[in-house]
């Protein structure tokens, strides 16, 4: 890959590199959002571990929608299997691996706690991109998605392939 300043220009102009960017600040929300409870949490008392737990928990459902909504463009009533699931798989490694971090942090050191949690990310945020882009959300994904997903919760069957459609009479 080349990483000179001019074609890192030009792929932040491309579609991928505006979602690599759109990915980038939902994280950054994300991250603010979580040291922010985290902090509050702390200041009220509680336990590092429980903090990290409820700060991630709280974090995670505005993570899921502005990367599904935003990041990706996608719309739609979620679906359980597809999209929730693994985003709260990535979700919960990210939750093991800063309460692991947070656990090590001696007592009493709240900005380590808060390194600690951001360092536990941080190790899934580049797998977690690529799983979502590659796999779950991106482009090369756009079949009649949302629309079947919608269908089938509702009990209709799925949509015809284009192909089908070619040969109804």
């Amino acid at each position: 890959m080349n990483l000179t300043p001019t074609a890192l220009l030009e792929h932040a102009k491309s579609e991928a590199g505006r979602r690599a960017i759109r990915y980038s600040m939902t994280s950054a929300i994300g991250v603010a959002g979580t040291q922010v409870f985290l902090a509050v949490f702390q200041f009220l008392g509680w336990q590092p571990v429980v903090a990290n737990l409820v700060a991630v928990t709280l974090m995670s459902v505005p993570a899921f929608v502005l990367n599904k909504r935003w990041v990706w463009g996608k719309r739609g009533k979620a679906h359980m299997r597809r999209e929730v699931v693994p985003f709260w798989l990535f979700t919960v490694a990210g939750w093991i691996l800063s309460t692991i971090a947070v656990a090590k942090v001696p007592s009493g050191n709240k900005l380590a706690v808060q390194a600690a949690n951001i360092a536990g990310f941080a190790v899934l945020w580049v797998l977690k991109y690529l799983f979502l882009d590659k796999i779950m959300f991106g482009p090369h994904h756009h079949t009649p998605y949302d629309e079947d997903i919608e269908r089938e919760e509702q009990g209709h069957p799925a949509a015809l392939e284009p192909a089908e459609v070619d040969r109804r009479p």
